[in-house]
C-alpha cells in the first residue's frame, strides 16, 4: 500500500521557497521573459531579415493593438525593463556573497563599473544628437514627417545601419544597470562599516603636539643648612683607628 504525499505540503514548499529566496526568483522570472522577447522576435528576423540591426524591436507591437489597445509597448521596451529587473534582483541576491569580498576586490569592481558607466553615458548624448539631427535633415521617409521608430545611423563605418530607438534603448539600459551597480556597491561598503565598526582613535595633548613624554624623578626637601646645624659646624664624625 503505497502512500500518497498530500498536495498541498508542495504549496507549502513552494511558498517557503518564495519566503526564503525571493531575489532569487524574481529575477530568474525576469531573465526568462526578457530572453523569451530576444529570443522570440531574433527568430522571426532569421527568414526576414530589417535592412537596419534592431529594426524587428522596434517595428513590433506587443502585445498587439488590436488585442490591448490601451496598453502594449515594442519588445525592446519591455526587455529593458525584464533586463533591468534580472540584474537588480539578481545583486540583491548575492548580497550576502559581496559582504564576503574583500576591500580591494569591492574597489575594483566600482572603478570597472563606473567605467562601463561612464562610457555608457557619453553614447546616450550621442546617440539622442544623431537622432535629432537625422530626423530633422532626412526627407526620403513617408510619410513626412519621418517617424523617429525608423531613423537608423551607419556611423561609424558599419556594414548595416543600426536602429536609433534600438541602441538608445540598449545604451540607456546599460547605464541604468551601472548605475544601480554603484548605488548596490556603496551600500555594500556602509552595511560592512556598520558591523565592523572602527574605533574612534583618541589622542593625548603630548601626542596631539607632538611633544616628548618628560621621565619625572621624585624630588628631595631641601633642608637650610643653617635652619638644622644653628649656623655652627656640625663636628667632624669620628674616625676609626
Amino acid at each position: 500500500m503505497k502512500v500518497q504525499k498530500p498536495s498541498w505540503i508542495r504549496t507549502v514548499e513552494v511558498r517557503d521557497l518564495i519566503q526564503r529566496r525571493p531575489w532569487s526568483i524574481l529575477s530568474w522570472g525576469a531573465g526568462i521573459i526578457a530572453l523569451a522577447f530576444i529570443g522570440y522576435y531574433g527568430i522571426l528576423s532569421i527568414g526576414n531579415p530589417p535592412a537596419n540591426i534592431g529594426a524587428q524591436f522596434v517595428d513590433a507591437e506587443f502585445p498587439s493593438p488590436s488585442i490591448s489597445p490601451w496598453f502594449y509597448g515594442k519588445p525592446i521596451t519591455w526587455f529593458i525593463y525584464a533586463a533591468f529587473l534580472y540584474w537588480s534582483a539578481g545583486l540583491e541576491a548575492q548580497r550576502i556573497h559581496f559582504l564576503k569580498f574583500s576591500d580591494r576586490t569591492r574597489r575594483f569592481l566600482f572603478i570597472v563599473t563606473a567605467l562601463v558607466a561612464f562610457g555608457a553615458f557619453y553614447e546616450i548624448f550621442y546617440n539622442f544628437m544623431i537622432w535629432s539631427a537625422l530626423e530633422v535633415l532626412t526627407q526620403s521617409c513617408s510619410p513626412s514627417p519621418c517617424s523617429p521608430d525608423v531613423i537608423s545611423s551607419r556611423w561609424p563605418s558599419l556594414p548595416k545601419p543600426l536602429n536609433l530607438v534600438f541602441v538608445t534603448k540598449v545604451v540607456i539600459l546599460v547605464f541604468s544597470l551601472s548605475v544601480y551597480s554603484l548605488w548596490f556597491l556603496f551600500r555594500v561598503d556602509k552595511e560592512i562599516e556598520r558591523r565592523n565598526p572602527t574605533p574612534p582613535v583618541s589622542f593625548s595633548r603630548q601626542d596631539l603636539y607632538d611633544a616628548n613624554t618628560i621621565k619625572t624623578s621624585p624630588m628631595t626637601r631641601a633642608y637650610s643648612f643653617a635652619v638644622t646645624t644653628n649656623a655652627q659646624v656640625p663636628p667632624e664624625s669620628p674616625q676609626s683607628k
